[in-house]
């Protein structure tokens, strides 16, 4: 294991975030370097990197020598923005297996990695796994489990010791391949970024994207079964 750097300022440090090349990952990078920090952007789509300029990386997160090559870029924080998820009405198996494998199977390598080699890891969820939405094809369960690995991985390092900050990352509907199911309390990407960085900046555990749907996510937890089960959200 390597010696974790003190962050550098603002307690970020280099950053690396990961599904840097559209969106959310995307714009993200561009306000990190606008405030002066070491961004690493990594994505599968070398053209839409090469747009970006800086330092990059090209790297699928599913492939086995992902974690590997995120370790060579030695950044401090680790922002796992890479996902995946298409709706359709139709269950369909060949979407839940790639939601799975990116969501879940490389999101838990990376962030067991990330638990003793940074000082911070941070993953973007997502509203939808506060519960079972129609259509997501794994989506929702997936965004779900990290959610629920987060909070644990939080406590592991309550409880047990370690230096690594662990941050869930709760985006509404964002203006973006994955969030056109609705326009309500809908955001761009600059904005969704900068509600990132400043609650990366602030510390806190979990980031709300944008702040209001902290209230959205505290009725959705609320609603009775048998109520929820009635609402049509996607």
């Amino acid at each position: 294991m390597r010696q974790k750097r003190s962050g550098g300022a603002r307690g970020l440090g280099r950053v690396l975030v990961l599904g840097a090349t559209s969106g959310i990952g995307r714009a993200l990078v561009l306000a990190l370097r606008s405030r002066g920090y070491e961004a690493v952007a990594a994505g599968r789509r070398r053209a839409l990197l090469e747009t970006l300029g800086g330092e990059t990386l090209e790297l699928d997160v599913t492939a086995p020598d992902a974690v590997t090559r995120i370790a060579a870029v030695r950044a401090d924080t680790v922002v796992f923005n890479a996902g995946f998820g298409e709706r359709s009405l139709v269950p369909d198996a060949r979407r839940t297996a790639q939601a799975l494998a990116v969501n879940v199977l490389a999101f838990e390598r990376v962030a067991q990695w990330a638990l003793t080699n940074c000082a911070c890891f941070a993953v973007t969820s997502s509203i939808a796994g506060i519960r079972g939405l129609e259509g997501t094809n794994g989506y929702s369960a997936s965004k779900a489990y990290q959610i629920c690995a987060m909070e644990g991985y939080r406590r592991t390092v309550r409880f047990g010791g370690g230096g690594c900050r662990i941050v869930t990352i709760l985006p509404g509907f964002v203006d973006t391949a994955m969030g056109q199911a609705s326009t309500f309390w809908r955001c761009s990407p600059e904005t969704a970024a900068c509600c990132i960085l400043e609650g990366l900046e602030r510390g806190v555990p979990v980031i709300y994207v944008t702040g209001r749907w902290r209230w959205m996510a505290w009725l959705m937890r609320g609603i009775p079964r048998a109520w929820f089960e009635r609402i049509r959200l996607t």
